[in-house]
């Protein structure tokens, strides 16, 4: 019994290995079979290209996402919570918030709209006082500053830190001054409603010099219109007594960001207005995530289209090596082995496609931000500014679930699309094919 047992697995591998050896040389045609070789060389090119191109956009798709949590959301508040009442200070509120389980960090804020000027340029901006301090823990990395500012762990009066891109439409740099135009409503007495039209506020503007002493570069739109102030310099500024207006809290889980902040709130009876980052930023989360599904659509499709190709491949080759096929049915091969020579031949056309496609896209994905960082400064046009995307620049980031994913799809669907070729090769009549009758 064993000795049978021994021989039966032999003989599959033999078998094996002939319907491997049958494959090969009906994939590479030889001279004789030129178009054969053309025409497999064409499927395996159809598969590399689709596969490539799948990588390399998932790649940048999986970038963009990466860098917009990484990025903006961590830079911009998780969640806002308005005072009831300003308040002159919070910090006693702030070190009993950053206790908080979950909680990253607390920002106190005071924050209003401006408009910039140096000379003749004019920007909408809005101007933060925060603690700076706090801020650089959350923000150092994005800080660019001479030696001396960047090392001070507050901000002098005077003294604002801008945007890059801000900084970049304005023409400053560090040192240089930057006016600030405010303008602020004010409450009238009762008594004054009638000399002011019947109005109970009236505008009061006012303009202010400031020093840039640090730029905020993010390489996000969260450059194009901020600017940071100290909390004191808030005050002077706006004028009041009052400088905490809220508290900015960001979250180790940031999708938790609303629940959290109102636990929180009610925790402490911060019984103020209160907002997530969805409110500005959801809206582009859901476009990311909504362009991320169309491509894994698109995926389905691309790869389709490249084992359309095999199918079609497959078929001409059982057309034009009936007689092969004739010849082996009468030596004895058995039709299972005739399917499983087509069956891999199609996989050996799949995986050296896939194969490529995949070295192919993981080296277009690695040297993609680079290749377009280098185009944008020879031609000096920018592809991607925060005036339009989120980001300046082209992210690119390679997960290994990707590529396993695109790698097994393509192969699945390849192995159903040479079951059918292969099929029709395995019924074959030698008889008929040899005298003619078959064509």
């Amino acid at each position: 019994m064993a000795s049978r047992s021994l021989n039966s697995i032999r003989k599959k591998i033999q078998f094996l290995r002939l319907n491997q050896r049958l494959a090969w040389r009906f994939f590479g045609g030889g001279r004789q079979d030129a178009l054969v070789s053309m025409i497999s060389t064409i499927s395996i090119v159809g598969m590399m290209v689709a596969v490539s191109v799948l990588v390399l956009v998932l790649s940048v798709m999986n970038g963009f996402e990466q860098e917009f949590r990484d990025r903006i959301l961590g830079m911009v508040p998780h969640a806002r919570v308005w005072f009831e009442q300003p308040q002159l200070e919070a910090d006693s509120l702030v070190e009993r918030l950053e206790q908080e389980p979950g909680v990253i960090s607390v920002l106190p804020f005071s924050d209003f709209k401006a408009l910039a000027t140096v000379g003749t340029q004019a920007q909408p901006i809005l101007v933060q006082g925060t603690d700076i301090k706090r801020f650089k823990k959350i923000g150092h990395d994005y800080l660019v500053a001479d030696a001396t500012d960047i090392q001070r762990e507050e901000l002098g009066p005077g003294d604002v830190i801008v945007g890059a891109a801000l900084a970049k439409k304005l023409g400053v740099r560090y040192g240089a001054h930057i006016r600030l135009m405010v303008v602020q409503a004010q409450a009238l007495p009762a008594d004054q409603y009638a000399r002011n039209g019947g109005k109970r506020q009236r505008t009061k503007t006012s303009i202010h010099s400031l020093r840039v002493s640090g730029l905020l570069r993010t390489g996000t739109e969260l450059d194009q219109s901020i600017a940071l102030i100290s909390l004191s310099e808030a005050v002077r500024i706006q004028g009041t007594n009052n400088a905490v207006q809220g508290v900015q809290l960001q979250f180790a889980d940031v999708f938790a960001a609303r629940s959290e902040a109102e636990r929180v709130a009610i925790k402490y009876g911060l019984t103020g207005r209160l907002s997530d980052w969805t409110r500005e930023y959801g809206n582009l989360y859901t476009a990311i995530q909504l362009s991320r599904q169309l491509v894994v659509l698109l995926l389905t499709s691309i790869i389709a289209v490249a084992v359309f190709n095999v199918f079609i491949t497959l078929g001409m080759v059982v057309r034009h090596k009936r007689p092969e096929i004739a010849i082996l049915r009468s030596m004895g091969v058995p039709q299972r082995h005739i399917l499983q020579v087509f069956v891999w031949q199609g996989l050996l056309i799949s995986v050296l496609g896939c194969c490529l496609g995949l070295a192919l896209g993981c080296g277009l994905a690695w040297l993609a931000p680079s290749i377009v960082d280098l185009l944008q400064q020879s031609l000096g046009y920018e592809f991607l500014s925060t005036d339009i995307y989120p980001i300046d620049y082209l992210p690119s980031q390679i997960l290994v679930g990707d590529l396993l994913l695109i790698s097994g799809t393509a192969l699945s669907m390849s192995l159903l699309g040479t079951l059918i070729p292969a099929w029709r090769a395995a019924q074959l009549k030698p008889a008929s094919v040899l005298n003619g009758q078959d064509r």
